[in-house]
């Protein structure tokens, strides 16, 4: 195992880290933008990358947004494995099988993309089969779908941001993905600096009160699916063994990464603590 200070080569060999993240309705008003979360996210995936672990995400190719992000670190710090891009059936039927040929191609040996049914199980060999149907009634089970088989796939996962006004499926990804992660008593790194779902979470399962923050933090609309989600959390909390504690972070540094929007900081806590959790 690597010392508590240091985030030595190879410390996360073999675990598998699933990244969430959104654009946060919050990030103006704390003086931030995207950029600053696509920094975080960089950062994130880099040291986890440098430290032998492995990359997970479940996200889109048109527009790519973060995905993109995420492609640039695996092209410069990528091994042989590190990424696995997650398609939901929505997200894949947007786009040829041209453009998914394309991302593969750039993956390599590096990841691989895996586009998944309307029930979360990968279809194989989905550049050769036909185009289906969109179902749009069957869009919001797809995406909980497939956050499903993502924490089936993962050892721990981080959050940062997320839309809690502007979201597909039956309630904001980080959310879900943080209840599923929990689900399956998996370490939960949450970053509430960036504001948006993960701040919700955090506020929600004790892991900071947000005392640092104003009273309306964060931004959330009266949406009773942002209330149903609430209580998903809260319940899947109530009915596991899971604790924050098992991110492998102290108190002062579970704060510390809570409140902080320093990428580097926060990619060097993500590592150290799950180094400690994990490995």
């Amino acid at each position: 195992m690597a010392s508590d200070g240091l985030m030595l080569k190879d410390s996360l060999d073999g675990v598998r880290v699933g990244i969430s993240v959104s654009d946060s309705d919050d990030l103006e008003r704390l003086g931030l933008s995207r950029a600053h979360a696509e920094l975080a996210i960089a950062e994130i995936a880099r040291a986890v990358l440098i430290a032998g672990g492995s990359l997970v995400y479940g996200g889109r190719i048109q527009p790519s947004g973060f995905t993109q992000c995420l492609l640039h670190e695996i092209d410069r710090y990528g091994r042989s494995g590190a990424f696995t891009l997650c398609l939901a059936a929505p997200e894949h039927r947007k786009v040829s099988r041209a453009e998914l040929d394309s991302v593969d191609r750039r993956l390599g040996t590096k990841g691989q993309v895996v586009c998944l049914d309307d029930h979360g199980s990968p279809i194989p060999d989905i550049l050769t089969s036909q185009p289906e149907v969109i179902d749009e009634a069957a869009e919001p089970p797809a995406y909980s779908a497939q956050r499903r088989y993502m924490a089936g796939i993962t050892d721990a996962r981080v959050l940062v941001g997320g839309s809690l006004s502007t979201f597909v499926g039956t309630m904001p990804g980080v959310v879900e993905e943080a209840i599923t992660t929990i689900t399956n008593n998996q370490p939960l790194l949450v970053s509430a600096g960036f504001g948006g779902a993960a701040a919700l979470v955090a506020r929600q399962l004790n892991i900071d009160d947000l005392a640092w923050a104003t009273s309306d933090f964060p931004l959330r609309p009266d949406d009773s699916r942002i209330d149903q989600a609430v209580a998903a959390l809260k319940e899947a909390a109530a009915a596991s063994t899971w604790s924050p504690t098992q991110t492998g972070l102290a108190p002062d540094e579970l704060r510390r990464f809570s409140v902080t929007h320093r990428a580097g900081e926060i990619a060097s806590l993500a590592v150290r603590g799950l180094t400690r959790a994990l490995v």
